[in-house]
């Protein structure tokens, strides 16, 4: 295994050779403490921070943050429709062996109608705010943030959606809102969106307007990748355009690629944006049981590789999946569409095998289940 990189972290207290030494305590090598700040969870590092300028020197250090994210587990947003009123709950899971997880509810939230689109997770944070009131969410603590009320003009409506990215450079959080031309959109599935504005967590600011000359309709769940926001939209005359949209976090501007040919409709349920290896990439579910993921290549070139893959080979025939995201091990995390028991698939694309991850405690959802690869975060935001 290879050591954790900590030569870059000084402090008075280190001697030439690389240990801690105090007045009251045994001499602490800094690669020990490290390796103990990793088994830590997010929430006792935020306290650990207040300890002493090494330590914060050391979980603050960038080295530490990318081997702190790397540990993973599971997290799975429930839509109960049925059983409890559309109710949402968060469930983090922790592998036990090799086949199964526990779970633990680690966020319960109840919404209404208006602002019950699926979430997405940036860093270990989550936003689940599709209306007037963004709330950010962060499972490992608990806790939440409401923004402050977007204000709109009249004959707007709830349909303000909102969304989360992160600057590495800035080190900052920002919502991005959106808000569409007024009008009656009860009856729309595809809404033009015109005004956008975006506010930066944990600033005293206010919400800001930033340009963006052309009007758009989200029409995915965001990812974020290296301080750049995606996600797809319909675009030109009518909305019949496809494109997918850059927002970068930092310089605050927007970006346009053309989407595949093949791809002939978005849907927050069918269409899946995710990090393939430090990429943008699309699921497309193509057939009842066929997916085409298309990785972006090259955006100003609007330069587009394929990759196909099936379920057919599934266990069990007629099985309708939803493709919720990929690991870093390179595997499609799969959840049912329709069904009574509550599990999760991961295809593997190099080997084409499946694993099968049944959710023990909890039964069917009823409802959208929607599952990310997650990382703690000790973020002092939340």
């Amino acid at each position: 295994m290879e050591k954790p990189r900590v030569d870059k972290i000084r402090s008075s207290q280190e001697s030439n050779d690389g240990v801690i030494k105090g007045k009251y305590s045994y001499p602490i090598p800094l690669e020990l403490l490290f390796i103990i700040f990793l088994k830590l969870p997010a929430k006792t590092l935020a306290r650990c921070v207040c300890v002493s300028k090494l330590w914060a020197s050391i979980i603050r250090s960038q080295d530490f943050i990318i081997s702190f994210q790397s540990q993973s587990r599971i997290l799975f947003f429930v839509r109960d429709y049925y059983q409890t009123g559309f109710e949402n709950r968060f469930f983090l899971l922790t592998q036990q062996g090799t086949s199964s997880f526990l779970s633990r509810t680690t966020c319960h939230v109840s919404v209404s109608r208006s602002r019950s689109r699926q979430p997405q997770e940036v860093n270990g944070l989550i936003c689940c705010g599709y209306g007037r009131s963004p709330v950010i969410y962060n499972p490992t603590s608990g806790k939440s943030l409401t923004l402050p009320r977007i204000y709109v003009g009249q004959n707007v409506g709830p349909y303000v959606e909102n969304i989360l990215g992160y600057d590495p450079i800035n080190e900052e959080y920002k919502v991005l809102s959106m808000t569409p031309l007024p009008g009656n959109h009860s009856g729309d599935s595809i809404i033009p969106y015109k005004e956008h504005k975006v506010f930066t967590l944990g600033s005293k600011s206010s919400w800001r307007r930033v340009e963006c000359n052309t009007i758009h309709c989200p029409g995915t769940i965001s990812v974020c990748i290296n301080g750049v926001v995606y996600y797809g939209a319909y675009v030109g005359d009518h909305m019949k355009q496809l494109s997918l949209v850059r927002f970068d976090v930092r310089t605050e501007q927007f970006g346009f690629t053309k989407m595949p040919e093949s791809v002939q409709t978005l849907s927050y349920y069918s269409t899946t944006l995710m990090n393939y290896y430090g990429k943008i990439a699309l699921a497309y579910s193509s057939g009842y049981d066929t997916y085409e993921l298309w990785v972006l290549e090259d955006g100003k070139e609007h330069e587009w590789s394929k990759v196909c893959f099936s379920t057919r080979s599934w266990t069990q025939p007629c099985i309708k999946f939803n493709v919720e995201g990929i690991t870093r091990m390179g595997e499609i995390i799969l959840t049912p569409r329709y069904g009574i028991e509550f599990y999760v698939v991961y295809y593997n694309l190099l080997t084409k095998q499946f694993r099968k991850i049944v959710i023990e405690g909890y039964k069917s959802p009823g409802g959208v289940v929607v599952s990310w690869e997650h990382v703690e975060t000790s973020t002092m935001l939340l």
